[in-house]
């Protein structure tokens, strides 16, 4: 490989002003409509499929339960 076959492989690699700015475009708009808050993306789940989010929340609640301390000393006194 010479420099001149170096010179085209990078320029292959790095995309140009117009290109690039498309690409930041893309990507931030991107990101714009992902950032949603947790809170948010429980009420989405729940409006939209209220058995999976419940049957989520009920298996979070089961887990929380049996595996911290709190939930260990619960089940002992059960």
């Amino acid at each position: 490989m010479n420099d001149t076959d170096f010179t085209q492989s990078w320029a292959l690699l790095e995309p140009d002003v117009q290109r690039r700015a498309r690409i930041e475009t893309r990507l931030l708009d991107w990101l714009e409509a992902s950032k949603t808050s947790l809170a948010g993306e429980w009420l989405g789940l729940l409006k939209v499929e209220p058995l999976k989010g419940l049957a989520f929340a009920s298996v979070g609640t089961v887990a929380l339960a049996l595996l911290t301390p709190v939930g260990w000393i619960l089940s002992a006194l059960l």
